[in-house]
């Protein structure tokens, strides 16, 4: 045990090293955070991940058990480890398996950024939404103090080790499982709330139960799966911010509904052979530009996107639960074609939506901002008073 305490104890300090080497690791507080939290005591299992031929991802355990050098250093890796698989019900086993991903420890690199980004004053009451593994918030209370940190938490076997991993490291926090939605009125108001998992829009409950000077840090998450990282100042009835980058991202809350995709493919794929291909002026580097994706995902509410492709052809279609469907299909030999049909001309609507961001100067999101009230969550370009759409509708 002793000597995977000093092994634990360098590679913390080489990790702490590396961050601040990034960018991410900015103050000595942090720092200091850092190198007193062990992230390997929130990590006892996770799974690493394998893209097999065959198109799925697959995951495998690592433990402490199967071979303990490995688990350590891997622990103490700059990424994200997977840590739960379909919420529970695919259990960690001996070899791979297939799963969709309900949990995960994201890298140290990001969650220090935010961190620092927080601008946290000692003495600082803090709500964390989405607990996790429990490592960000031990982070927390090594900078604060465990008397200052609520975390909430939707899945209560989580949350249960997530009490005694921190109480095994001397942190008590108050610890709440419920919708992180609803924040957690009884630990408030707060001067700062950051959340770790991503949502489609900031609940008003998390403006409600902040303190006047307060800031809120979240990445948002759309339809079309882009991402945007905001911070926000919160005001007399209000919270405004400009968003950061779409370099951040986490889980989906577990409250964000994604319409089923298999119905919706099935159809389009049905259909595609009997549509009239059109010719389009959108460059297919446009569709992958990630700012231009989260502008379009504001002009085109309840819209999915994803990818398919074949040893010919690559697809990237939208769906819309209407049964309206687009794509744009690349073949091999470099030629593009777009195809549409349903209720709604989605490529239509796209290609409006290209034009625009492309004739604003094909704005990063660093230019878009947004303001937060008990009604709406309004995203505006450059000024509040030039809204662009509104987040949830």
């Amino acid at each position: 045990m002793a000597g995977t305490e000093e092994a634990a104890r360098v590679l913390r300090l080489a990790l702490a090293d590396e961050l601040e080497r990034a960018g991410s690791l900015r103050s000595p507080q942090w720092r200091d955070a850092v190198l007193a939290v062990p992230r390997h005591v929130f990590l006892p299992t996770f799974y690493t991940t394998v893209d097999a031929p065959d198109g799925m991802t697959r995951y495998t355990l690592v433990s402490r058990e199967a071979d303990a050098q490995k688990w350590l250093r891997l622990t103490y890796q700059n990424t994200t480890w997977v840590t739960q698989l379909d919420r529970g019900a695919t259990l960690p086993n001996s070899g791979s398996c297939i799963g969709t991903p309900t949990s995960s420890s994201t890298l140290p690199g990001v969650v220090v950024r935010m961190l620092e980004d927080l601008d946290v004053p000692d003495g600082t009451n803090v709500l964390e939404v989405g607990t996790g593994t429990g490592y960000s918030t031990a982070l927390l209370c090594a900078r604060l103090g465990d008397q200052h940190v609520t975390s909430v938490e939707h899945d209560a076997v989580l949350s249960a080790a997530d009490a005694e991993r921190l109480a095994s490291i001397g942190y008590r926090p108050r610890l709440v499982v419920g919708d992180g939605g609803k924040g957690s009125p009884d630990g408030g108001p707060y001067g700062r709330i950051i959340a770790t998992y991503s949502p489609s829009r900031v609940p008003s409950a998390w403006l409600a139960q902040s303190l006047p000077g307060a800031v809120i840090l979240v990445s948002l998450v759309g339809s079309f799966d882009a991402y945007g990282y905001v911070k926000l100042h919160v005001g007399d009835g209000a919270a405004q911010g400009r968003f950061l980058g779409s370099d951040v991202s986490f889980m989906l809350s577990r409250e964000t509904l994604r319409p089923a995709i298999g119905p919706l493919m099935s159809a389009a794929l049905q259909a595609r052979d009997a549509t009239v291909g059109l010719d389009t002026a959108i460059r297919p580097d446009v569709l992958v530009d990630p700012t231009f994706l989260w502008s379009a995902q504001l002009a085109m509410p309840g819209t999915t996107r994803l990818r398919l492709a074949t040893d010919r052809v690559a697809g990237q279609w939208f769906l819309h639960t209407d049964g309206s469907w687009a794509v744009l299909e690349r073949w091999n030999d470099g030629t593009t074609r777009a195809f549409q049909d349903g209720p709604r001309d989605l490529w239509t609507e796209l290609e409006s939506a290209a034009s625009t961001w492309l004739s604003n100067g094909r704005p990063g999101l660093e230019r878009y901002g947004l303001t937060v009230t008990s009604e709406a969550n309004t995203v505006w370009l450059d000024d509040p008073g030039n809204p662009v759409g509104v987040l949830g509708e």
